[in-house]
């Protein structure tokens, strides 16, 4: 059998720019400026001030998403990708079962920050990483999953070592060890999710794979065959070892995981089990009086109820998985957003009360993403509604351009001027056409009213 690391080693540090497609560019650069909006908002959660207490961050060319200063890369990697994975708004994929992007771009920004690259090289370093940690799931899951690693880290500090080891240029057999020091640093627990350690992960994985791909390049050491030796990657995170590698390696640079199934992005910032819990609700909403609602069954495929049964959520990290919690708010507002994670809404007294009468069930169905909501009314009447959103949204079911940049401008606004926010988006927008990434990270933290860099097509 051909080596798994080394084989995909090799595709990952031999894509080049001229490889990707419009439609996959297309996808990648909405992927990094979801991911960057997403850090932009979470740069000042209590999980984000509480890292930044510890973590002795020593001075560098880095920027910050959504605050000011600049860290040593390897620091600010750590801190943004906690940031971005703190309201759990990121993007999401089948195949990993978890969040790709998270796991990879704010170590991306770090390094590129620092070396100051064009956009068209971060893009394909972009794809290269996303492209390796989700066809290394696709061999691992559901496994993997169901042991109770949490996917964005175990995969994706594999995936951030290899988008940071084609930023710098490793050769195929440094991207080899590069994954092999990545592999020795996968770590992360599902029993974690609603806690402030679940985008500790994030933060874990982009700043270990980028120590992995720098490592790497210094000439350090490790096994070049770690995916598929016996004591490796494969064998102590799935079991076992897979016979037939050929769907990790079949169709690179021509199938792209990044269209199918494609990245969702999330529309509502929560675990992405429950959105169409949320969508059928919403659906509902707008038929019965909250006041009438006597019961509410969801029903979700049953591996999905593993890690969203929590009833009575102890705060807005915890409410990001409850079903019970989630659904009701979508009954009695017709929506899920930011504010139903802070004070007052998680002590409203409707919302309790509703949520107790929301039980759970498994559905029969092969479809991992349907839910539906039946509401029995106070006087017998039952209403249902049903809804699968692909953990999203993604290329069969994409938001549109306008429900896309209000999300940005959302996440933005929280810690951006509207004019600074517009501009960043843009120029995200038509990232292979932007010379200097260090000209795009200036445009993320906030500061004085200034005048914003020319664009390449300004000049």
């Amino acid at each position: 059998m051909p080596s798994l690391t080394s084989e995909l080693a090799a595709r990952a540090a031999g894509l080049s720019f001229h490889d990707l497609s419009p439609a996959v560019c297309h996808w990648a650069c909405h992927a990094l400026a979801d991911t960057i909006a997403c850090g932009i908002a979470g740069a000042n959660e209590d999980v984000v001030r509480r890292l930044a207490s510890v973590l002795p961050a020593a001075a560098g060319s880095s920027a910050l998403l959504g605050q000011a200063g600049r860290l040593h890369e390897l620091d600010a990697a750590q801190i943004n990708g906690v940031a971005a994975h703190a309201l759990d708004f990121d993007d999401c994929n089948l195949e990993m079962d978890g969040h790709p992007s998270v796991s990879i771009v704010p170590a991306l920004l770090a390094l590129g920050d620092r070396l100051d690259v064009s956009g068209a090289d971060l893009l394909t370093a972009y794809i290269a990483g996303i492209e390796t940690e989700i066809r290394i799931a696709r061999l691992s899951n559901p496994a993997h999953a169901d042991r109770g690693w949490h996917p964005t880290v175990t995969f994706g500090v594999l995936g951030a070592a290899v988008a940071c080891g084609r930023l710098l240029g490793l050769s195929a057999e440094r991207m080899a060890v590069a994954i092999g020091i990545a592999a020795s640093s996968a770590a992360g627990l599902r029993a974690n999710s609603g806690t402030m350690t679940k985008p500790l992960h994030a933060g874990q994985a982009n700043r270990n794979g980028l120590q992995a791909a720098l490592l790497a390049e210094a000439g350090f050491t490790a096994n070049p065959a770690v995916l598929e030796h016996k004591f490796g990657f494969m064998a102590a995170f799935n079991g076992s070892v897979p016979a037939d590698i050929a769907p990790a390696l079949e169709g690179w640079g021509q199938d792209f995981a990044l269209l199918s199934p494609g990245i969702a992005i999330k529309q509502y910032p929560c675990c992405a089990f429950i959105h169409c819990a949320i969508d059928a609700g919403a659906e509902l909403q707008s038929q019965i009086g909250t006041s009438t609602i006597e019961a509410v069954e969801v029903a979700l495929h049953p591996r999905r109820l593993k890690n969203i049964d929590r009833p009575q959520p102890r705060d807005g990290l915890d409410a990001k998985f409850s079903t019970q919690y989630l659904t009701a708010r979508a009954l009695i507002s017709g929506t899920v957003g930011f504010a139903d994670f802070e004070q007052p809404l998680l002590s409203d007294a409707a919302t309790q009360t509703l949520s107790a009468r929301v039980g759970l069930t498994a559905h029969e169905g092969d479809d991992l993403s349907f839910g539906r909501v039946t509401v029995t009314l106070n006087d017998g009447r039952r209403l249902s509604a049903g809804a699968s959103v692909a953990m999203g949204r993604g290329p069969a079911n994409p938001m549109t351009e306008p429900q896309f940049r209000a999300k940005f401008t959302d996440c933005t606004r929280r810690a951006l001027p509207a004019a600074v926010a517009a501009a960043l988006y843009d120029r995200l927008a038509t990232l292979a056409d932007q010379p200097s990434l260090r000209q795009l990270t200036a445009l993320m933290q906030p500061g004085p009213q200034r005048s914003l860099p020319l664009a390449a097509n300004e000049r």
